[in-house]
């Protein structure tokens, strides 16, 4: 083992092996920590000894079980070559044509020092018809290169390998969002592969100036990380702003795009989102156009999109597909349900509690008959209730597919029931509750729904301490926590604050398309007009001709 001890160095070898021998245990590659391994493959070239390459390679790696090694001679001079590949990252028809071509050849490699090297640039020129090439000189080149589908051709006599890539990673099909569905617009959504998910995005925006920067992060995982932009579009602050963000992160892991969201978000004590999450590809390619910067991380299907701000949060995409009218009415009906699950059950507590004046006196009468005999106040009923529907709604989601559903509508319904039979809730709690849930279904952004509902027991809570005045200071105070907080660093409220009238195109309601001719004012960057103004329909050239000629002949008379 003299290159791990070349490596470490005597002295730090020296004490964990006394350490070792003090605790009765055997010092081996084993016992050292996994920097130390990580640095050892990261510093470790490979040497012209194919014995030597692949004693290297099996200590680093442990020689697992998934690692194929295959040794043999080939050529006119019977260099000893081996071919390298991980079981369940190739297509085995490439590997075996590479095979093939490695044990069939006769090359003409020199015989001596230089049959190794030109061995392997015979196998590049042969290899880069059919594969892509690429040269690996360390053990964790090699080691990337596998684990990405490649496989290595390692040479005697020679202190580079080749890797090709053979890979066929088996990943789902493409199909629809199950968390972002619509009823009219594209059915595909992203899945588990980077490229994959790049190419969806690519399929809408064909602009050479629709530029990918790639970095790896993770010390282990070794996730692959795009950050996508339009050049030109996208303000040089927000790219830059995002790159050191997502460059700045160390860890030793990224498994999912939420990592990433953990560490680049402007507040991390935020209960609203800062950063947009979406499954669908033509979501992602609409905000890129506006300006934005998207994060896509390898082997997940959610995509990154910031800045973000909250009418993002309520928006939809068959609001962009449908007309204006439809589009302007599903929007108001998504806002006034957002509004009535997180303040109806607090303002129903409040009024109950504090403020029955409010109320006509024969519905307070019945409300009052029917709470009688039920032992706890209101706030506690809605409170319980609350808790009850989150905890079926939890174990809908848990659940298998094909039953949970089933298993939340009927818990709601038999538990709902059993709990008005017993007297422990009054039917307007249950009323009132089943509204709320309802209505919080209409939220299009999931981790915002989760949001509104944590709001929902604060609410809950002041109504039934301070009445409708609690609930009012709570609105205030969410309101005036929303203002201030900033998405990196642009605005959370943007367009309402600060005001800016002209985005108000594409806000509460959404009008014509031929009148949205601006990006947002604080993303359109040098381009924010984006489209040809003076679009408005009307009648073809031939039609207008007919109209005018007869007005004309009206006027003859």
């Amino acid at each position: 083992m003299k290159w791990l001890n070349a490596l470490l160095g005597k002295k730090n070898r020296t004490v964990k092996k006394e350490l070792a021998e003090e605790n009765g245990e055997d010092f081996t590659d084993s016992s050292l920590d996994i920097s130390e391994r990580e640095a050892a493959a990261k510093s470790l070239s490979l040497t012209k000894s194919l014995r030597e390459n692949l004693k290297m390679i099996r200590e680093i790696t442990g020689a697992p079980g998934d690692l194929a090694i295959r040794e043999f001679k080939t050529g006119r001079e019977q260099v000893e070559i081996a071919l390298l590949h991980l079981e369940g990252f190739i297509d085995n028809k490439l590997f075996e044509n590479i095979l093939r071509m490695l044990g069939l050849g006769s090359f003409q490699a020199p015989v001596g020092k230089g049959a190794g090297p030109n061995l392997l640039q015979e196998f590049r020129r042969r290899l880069l018809q059919s594969a892509e090439i690429k040269e690996v000189k360390t053990v964790d080149d090699l080691w990337n290169a596998l684990t990405n589908g490649y496989s290595v051709i390692l040479c005697h006599g020679s202190a580079t390998g080749l890797a090709c890539d053979t890979g066929d990673f088996r990943y789902r099909n493409v199909e629809e969002p199950s968390a972002e569905t619509s009823i009219r617009g594209p059915r595909d959504g992203f899945i588990e592969s980077f490229y994959t998910n790049i190419a969806l995005i690519r399929k809408r925006i064909k602009t050479p100036n629709l530029w990918l920067e790639e970095l790896t992060l993770g010390s282990l995982s070794r996730t692959k990380v795009g950050i996508l932009y339009i050049k030109g579009l996208a303000s040089e602050e927000l790219v830059q702003e995002v790159r050191q963000r997502v460059s700045r992160i160390k860890t030793d892991a990224i498994l999912e795009s939420g990592y990433i969201e953990d560490f680049i978000e402007d507040n991390p004590f935020s209960v609203f989102p800062l950063t947009f999450q979406t499954e669908r590809p033509d979501r992602v390619a609409g905000c890129l156009l506006e300006g934005r910067v998207a994060i896509v991380t390898e082997n997940t299907p959610f995509v990154l999109v910031a800045p973000m701000d909250f009418p993002m949060l309520l928006q939809a995409p068959d609001d962009y597909y449908e007309t204006m009218h439809i589009g302007t009415f599903l929007r108001v009906v998504r806002y006034l349900a957002f509004g009535a699950s997180i303040l109806l059950p607090g303002i129903y507590v409040a009024v109950i509690t504090f403020h029955n004046e409010l109320l006509q006196a024969q519905l307070l009468l019945r409300i009052a008959a029917a709470k009688e005999g039920v032992p706890f106040p209101v706030v506690a009923e809605v409170f319980l209730m609350e808790l009850l529907f989150e905890l079926l709604r939890e174990a809908g989601l848990r659940l298998p597919r094909a039953i949970g559903p089933a298993i939340s509508i009927v818990g709601a319904l038999v538990l709902g029931d059993a709990a008005i039979r017993a007297g422990l809730v009054s039917p307007p709690v249950v009323i009132v509750v089943s509204l709320t849930a309802i209505a919080s279904f209409t939220v299009p952004n999931f981790s915002f729904g989760i949001a509104g509902r944590l709001l929902r027991f604060i609410f809950i809570l002041l109504g039934g301490a301070f009445g409708l005045f609690g609930v009012q200071f709570g609105a205030l105070l969410v309101l005036i926590y929303t203002s201030s907080i900033r998405s990196f660093g642009y605005p959370y409220l943007a367009p309402m604050s600060p005001l800016i009238l002209q985005s108000f195109k594409d806000l509460h309601l959404r009008i014509w398309r031929w009148r949205m001719d601006t990006r947002p004012l604080l993303l359109g960057g040098r381009e924010p007009l984006r489209q040809a103004r003076g679009q408005q329909p009307r009648p073809g050239i031939e039609e207008e001709e007919k109209e005018k000629a007869g007005k004309g002949r009206k006027n003859d008379h």
